[in-house]
């Protein structure tokens, strides 16, 4: 029921206010969001820093600006290891919850994708830990866990408990005939 001038009054009142509070709506969320982070980080400062690079995980640059700032926090971040990394970083528990070290996510890992990553967790997970090369190598399927991805986890030190890299990396061939030919024998 406005008449057309009514309606040009109201808007005229309604716009100045739509300008302003957009802003300030928009500026105390940021100011919430920005609190709750800076509260996390001062009092969960590994668990924040490990959802921060796990959320960051595939941008080198801001995983290398992120793990700088572990280091000026004085949270070590640990290289991938099969025996202890998962899909995503990790805290690993220890004393001190707020400087405990954080194990780099395999997920991070160039060329190991997250059906890698799974495979290795499935194979973990039948008796533990692998307690040798030939344990992950006889447990793994090397169709999901493939060369590429073997070479990358070797070059990122996930299999530095197993020996030395070069080494490993000079026996690649050895290492996956001799997967092949374990998964052949319990296929057969």
């Amino acid at each position: 029921g406005l008449t057309k001038g009514g309606a040009q009054q109201l808007w005229a009142q309604i716009q100045p206010f739509a300008d302003y509070s957009f802003n300030k709506a928009h500026a105390t969320c940021y100011a919430q969001i920005s609190y709750w982070t800076a509260y996390l980080k001062a009092h969960y400062p590994a668990a924040f820093m490990a959802a921060l690079m796990t959320s960051d995980y595939d941008d080198a640059d801001r995983l290398a600006i992120e793990i700088t700032e572990c280091q000026h926090m004085g949270i070590d971040v640990l290289p991938p290891d099969v025996n202890e990394s998962f899909v995503e970083f990790a805290v690993v528990p220890d004393g001190d919850k707020r400087k405990s070290p954080i194990r780099f996510g395999m997920n991070a890992v160039k060329n190991v994708g997250t059906g890698t990553v799974e495979e290795i967790l499935r194979a973990r997970n039948i008796d533990g830990s692998f307690s040798s090369l030939e344990d992950f190598l006889g447990k793994v399927n090397v169709r999901v866990v493939n060369r590429k991805a073997m070479d990358s986890l070797i070059r990122s030190g996930a299999f530095d408990r197993f020996g030395d890299r070069s080494k490993l990396l000079h026996n690649m061939d050895a290492m996956l005939a001799y997967s092949n030919r374990l998964l052949k024998e319990v296929n057969s």
